[in-house]
């Protein structure tokens, strides 16, 4: 079986805790830089190879914001099936926000259903 106990704030102390799970802290010991040795590289800093694309990882040029932009022009979805499914995710978050809208207006004051979230208090 096991036993679930709580630490009093009162006498917790650092030195009482590490004691329970026999932890101890050692003396800092100096770190010694020969044992793993690397071999430093011929030119530091060295750059890209000449053959290495230079196209910035494909990110576009700057272009300003078009704002005489025709929005008629967009094609909104690549299909029906697209379509359907981000209608039917808007409509359940509309009609929820609606019922919680309601609520709050209405039953929500005689009787609150709410629930503390995330160490509220």
């Amino acid at each position: 079986m096991s036993v679930t106990t709580t630490a009093n704030p009162a006498t917790y102390t650092l030195q009482s805790t590490l004691a329970e799970y026999g932890l101890h802290h050692s003396e800092e010991v100096p770190l010694d830089t020969s044992l793993n040795a690397h071999p430093s590289p011929s030119t530091p800093n060295a750059g890209n190879p000449a053959t290495w694309p230079t196209d910035h990882r494909r990110v576009p040029a700057y272009r300003p914001v078009n704002r005489q932009l025709d929005q008629t022009t967009r094609r909104r979805y690549t299909s029906t099936p697209e379509q359907i499914f981000v209608g039917i995710m808007f409509t359940g978050v509309w009609v929820e926000g609606t019922y919680s809208w309601l609520w709050r207006k209405t039953l929500g004051k005689v009787h609150d259903v709410s629930y503390k979230i995330g160490g509220e208090w």
